[in-house]
């Protein structure tokens, strides 16, 4: 019987962990004797830097399957001839004693693991909020957004309020976006209306951890669009169509989206791994989840990778930030432990070599509606028209390393001449 590497999540982490463990695994001389599993309960990976484009795409400019095919990508696809299983189904319960993952249909034995499931939204108790406001994770998330504005628009002669929960990085680009789509809105025979977005964040400053630098030239932008920044509020309550602040200050709104925060999935409550504050799996360099209690016995190997993993920067003591890159790096560390241990396992080598996630700072790109975004690699701020081009280059180099390069190609022309008609609505 072969032994299973299952990696539990096809986001960024574990999509990435997966592929580079099947590419490792086939150089092996043991490689018939292991198989790497992945398991989602999606059929698909979805491209979440995007996610502000579907949000903000006209219906007559791309209909619902045009805009699923430019950021959402078949699982079975993306593996098919890469030797890795893919099983759609949700994960129950992991029994870590008798190495097993109980999914809703199956049961499928590990000897080594990978958490890469990801997180969700963190609403932090906030009465009302999640009952009266959109959540924007996912690409059906993103559609209801785009309707609700599009169905407002169309049918209401009154001006639109859009409020963003949220001035992180997220929050930014949705606002920035939503204004410049519905820029100078207006509807015929019945005269101008106005559609006014406002970000709400409980800092001193939006895009907060960000360089000063990247955080002055997107507020100003953000301006010169016309989106008003609400900095050092906190979201008290919801109630009907008012966001009411801590300050007494009531906010109306038509449309509320709440991108102030993630937290790790409930499933990491039931396991008897040490986990820090929001629910996250702590983790060592080696990315290794820590148990519980010293005499935890645990099946086999286990590692988690992602949002759902917490490691420290041993520099600044803090968490490292849930982003993309992050968590692709990481599932290429896990991967290639594991068939370290794998070498060690068949005595394919003498001495196991140890790869380490060293937390960096990571080169990030943030667009701000229309063709603008101001991007920061190492020392280097860029703003504007170029900006908004290395975006384009940054995500055409993302699909190359996930499928082959002539569908990469075709997938990022498409979404190029679909998105660049998003400037203005209907």
């Amino acid at each position: 019987m072969k032994k299973n590497i299952v990696v539990l999540g096809g986001g960024f982490g574990g999509l990435q962990a997966a592929l580079i463990l099947s590419k490792k695994l086939k150089a092996l001389p043991i490689r018939h004797d292991y198989e790497v599993v992945l398991i989602d309960r999606c059929t698909y990976h979805v491209f979440t830097p995007l996610l502000y484009e579907i949000a903000t795409t006209s219906k007559n400019t791309a209909d619902y399957l045009e805009l699923k095919s430019l950021v959402t990508y078949s699982l079975s696809e993306l593996l098919k001839k890469r030797g890795v299983r893919f099983i759609k189904d949700e994960v129950m319960h992991i029994d870590l004693a008798q190495g097993a993952v109980h999914l809703k249909k199956v049961k499928v034995q590990f000897n080594y693991l990978v958490l890469a499931l990801g997180s969700e939204t963190n609403y932090f108790n906030i009465p009302g909020l999640k009952e009266n406001s959109f959540s924007f994770k996912t690409f059906d998330e993103a559609i209801a957004i785009r309707d609700a504005i599009w169905s407002h628009t169309k049918k209401s002669r009154k001006d639109l309020r859009v409020v963003v929960g949220g001035g992180g990085s997220t929050g930014v680009e949705l606002a920035g976006e939503i204004k410049k789509w519905t820029y100078n809105l207006q509807d015929k025979g019945q005269g101008n209306r106005e559609v006014q977005v406002t970000i709400i964040e409980g800092m001193p400053a939006i895009l907060p951890g960000f360089d000063a630098r990247v955080i002055k030239k997107v507020s100003r932008r953000l301006r010169w669009l016309g989106v008003k920044i609400i900095n050092n509020e906190i979201i008290e309550k919801i109630a009907g169509e008012k966001m009411i602040l801590a300050s007494g200050r009531a906010i109306p709104f038509d449309v509320l989206v709440w991108a102030g925060g993630v937290r790790a999935v409930s499933l990491t409550e039931k396991l008897p791994l040490k986990r820090e504050g929001r629910g996250r799996v702590e983790i060592i360099g080696a990315l290794e989840c820590l148990p519980e209690s010293p005499d935890l016995k645990i099946y086999g190997r286990m590692y988690a990778i992602g949002d759902i993993a917490c490691i420290y920067n041993p520099k600044t003591k803090q968490p490292v930030p849930q982003v993309a890159r992050a968590a692709i790096t990481q599932g290429k560390v896990v991967a290639k432990n594991i068939i370290e241990e794998i070498k060690k396992e068949n005595r394919l080598v003498k001495s196991v070599k140890q790869y380490v996630y060293i937390p960096k700072t990571y080169p990030y790109i943030i667009p701000v509606g229309g063709k603008f975004a101001v991007a920061k690699f190492g020392p280097f701020v860029i703003s504007g028209f170029l900006g908004w081009v290395l975006k384009g280059f940054v995500e055409l180099n993302y699909f190359i390393s996930i499928m082959p390069i002539w569908r990469a190609f075709r997938i990022w022309l498409k979404g190029f001449w679909v998105f660049i008609q998003n400037d203005r609505l209907g």
